[in-house]
């Protein structure tokens, strides 16, 4: 669509359509913030799940618009480039998050069994996509155009949410409801307009991604889909983590950040089924490097991310104070976080 368009135009798109996906995704999770206030749907459903979701809706319309609508099989490698760049782009933030707010993620009351089954669950799931982009397509469970790994990913998903805990732990703060002159359903009605909105701009921004990709990056969609597209449809999840870590509720935002990645690898999923020429994940013809070097780095910063978790646990359990060490772990894991993120930005344009 944007393909003949001058770089410099593209570029301008890009950024009003990366504006506009912050804007109405933000009201999005204004409207889910107000209906946790006044249903009785749980703070941690809410954060790791119904807010994870909304906020992965650019990523979600992004992927099934590429795979739908960009021929010739690219927009296959930009949904793998979108969806592994936007979890490891999502996990820097997080990591910027530790460096900034350290002491208040010391004090920060987390549900731990929340998290470890998360981060247990992306990591199954890393392992199913790193089995069907590297491994041989004779041994894969592929029929016609679908591998059948998308299944497994599922299966993964629809367990980690039925372990999760579905009540709020007892010691919750209430918030005052931001939004209490409207009633649930006019809330429900804003919540389906901004969606709407919010899908549409999220397939333009397809498009303009796809421009980008042959203008600067000579068709290279993993590396462009890694940066751009991921980025884009990330910015949610920057906007509202930030917000929440400021508060001191690393809860919401470790929720909305690990709930976010894990629903991100539904897309894959569904896109696998809506390739119709060929299997997704068995079928990837991109540059395999790009998407080696996203599962690497992303394993290994779930992995620091787990770590500094169960190290909070235990200085929580043992009502340890102020601590200059653990406050190093922290600022230290946090760089190590972030860095992974730098660090495939680099290895893969090398």
């Amino acid at each position: 669509m944007f393909n003949s368009f001058p770089t410099w135009s593209v570029l301008l798109i890009y950024v009003v359509l990366a504006g506009g996906i912050v804007f109405f995704s933000t009201k999005l999770a204004n409207y889910v913030n107000a209906l946790d206030k006044k249903t009785k749907i749980s703070g941690a459903f809410i954060g790791a799940v119904l807010l994870a979701a909304v906020t992965s809706l650019p990523e979600l319309f992004t992927s099934l618009s590429a795979t739908i609508l960009i021929p010739g099989g690219t927009g296959d490698n930009l949904v793998i480039g979108n969806i592994l760049g936007s979890n490891l782009f999502n996990l820097a933030i997080i990591g910027v998050a530790l460096v900034i707010f350290f002491r208040l993620f010391a004090k920060s009351k987390v549900e731990y069994k929340t998290q470890y089954i998360v981060i247990a669950g992306c990591l199954i799931i890393y392992a199913i996509i790193a089995y069907g982009i590297i491994g041989p397509n004779n041994i894969q469970p592929i029929l016609g155009p679908i591998n059948f790994l998308a299944i497994l990913i599922f299966v993964v998903y629809g367990v980690c949410i039925f372990l999760e805990p579905k009540s709020k732990e007892g010691d919750e703060e209430e918030e005052e409801d931001p939004l209490k002159e409207l009633s649930v359903k006019q809330v429900i009605i804003r919540f389906a307009i901004f969606s709407v909105l919010l899908i549409v701009t999220s397939i333009f921004i397809t498009f303009a991604t796809d421009a980008i990709s042959e203008q600067l990056f000579n068709g290279d969609d993993t590396v462009a889909g890694a940066i751009f597209l991921a980025i884009a449809t990330s910015l949610p999840e920057l906007t509202s983590t930030f917000v929440l870590c400021k508060k001191g509720n690393f809860n919401a935002a470790l929720g909305d950040i690990t709930g976010s990645c894990l629903f991100n690898f539904l897309i894959i999923g569904l896109a696998e089924f809506m390739s119709y020429n060929a299997s997704l994940l068995g079928g990837y013809s991109a540059t395999y490097d790009s998407a080696i070097i996203m599962l690497v780095c992303t394993v290994v910063v779930l992995l620091v991310l787990g770590v500094i978790i169960i190290i909070n646990q235990l200085a929580q359990k043992k009502e340890k104070g102020e601590s200059k060490i653990r406050y190093a772990i922290y600022i230290s894991a946090g760089v190590v976080i972030t860095a992974g993120y730098i660090v495939f930005l680099v290895l893969s344009n090398i």
